[in-house]
C-alpha cells in the first residue's frame, strides 16, 4: 500500500509514452485526511490519501492524492504509472500492448471507413468531385509526362552513344 512505503524506498515507474520502466527512490511520505471542498458540498471524502515525491535519476516527481490503501496509480496527464510492485507495472504494460494491438487490428476497418466516407462526400458534392476529377487528370498527366522524360532521355542517350 501507498501509505506503507517508506523514505529510501524503491518503487517501479511507468513511463507510459515511452514505454520504459525505471526504479525510483521514494523521497518523501505523507498520508493525511482529504480537504472537503465547499464548492463541492455533496462530494464524499474518500478516506486517507498518501503524498509520494520519487527520484528517477535527476528528476523529482510528486504523486499527489495517492488512495493510501492503494497499490496502482495511474497518472495520463503526465504519461506516468506507478505501484507498489513490480508485478502489477507487468500487468499494465500486458494490458498496454493488448491495447495497442487492438487498435492495429482495427486499422483496415477505418481505412476502409475513411474510403467510403470520401467516395460518398464526392458522390454529395458535385464541386468536391470535380477538383478531384481535376487532381487525378493532373496526376496522370504528370506521370505520363515523367515517362516521356524517362523515354527522351533513353533515346538521346542512345543517339550520342552512335555518333
Amino acid at each position: 500500500m501507498f501509505q506503507s512505503m517508506s523514505q529510501g524506498a524503491t518503487i517501479p515507474v511507468l513511463y507510459k509514452n515511452i514505454p520504459r520502466v525505471a526504479d525510483g527512490k521514494v523521497v518523501s511520505v505523507n498520508t493525511h485526511m482529504p480537504q472537503y471542498n465547499p464548492s463541492q458540498p455533496m462530494a464524499m471524502l474518500g478516506g486517507p490519501v498518501t503524498d509520494i515525491t520519487v527520484q528517477v535519476g535527476n528528476e523529482t516527481i510528486p504523486f499527489v492524492g495517492l488512495p493510501a490503501n492503494g497499490v496502482v496509480a495511474n497518472f495520463p496527464e503526465k504519461g506516468l504509472f506507478i505501484a507498489t510492485d513490480r508485478a502489477a507495472v507487468l500487468r499494465e504494460i500486458e494490458t498496454m500492448a493488448q491495447t495497442s494491438k487492438q487498435v492495429l487490428e482495427s486499422v483496415p476497418a477505418h481505412q476502409k471507413m475513411v474510403r467510403d466516407c470520401e467516395a460518398l462526400l464526392l458522390d454529395l458534392n458535385p464541386e468536391r468531385k470535380k477538383e478531384a476529377m481535376q487532381a487525378q487528370e493532373i496526376s496522370e498527366m504528370r506521370n505520363e509526362l515523367a515517362e516521356l522524360r524517362k523515354l527522351l532521355s533513353a533515346t538521346l542517350g542512345q543517339t550520342k552513344k552512335e555518333e
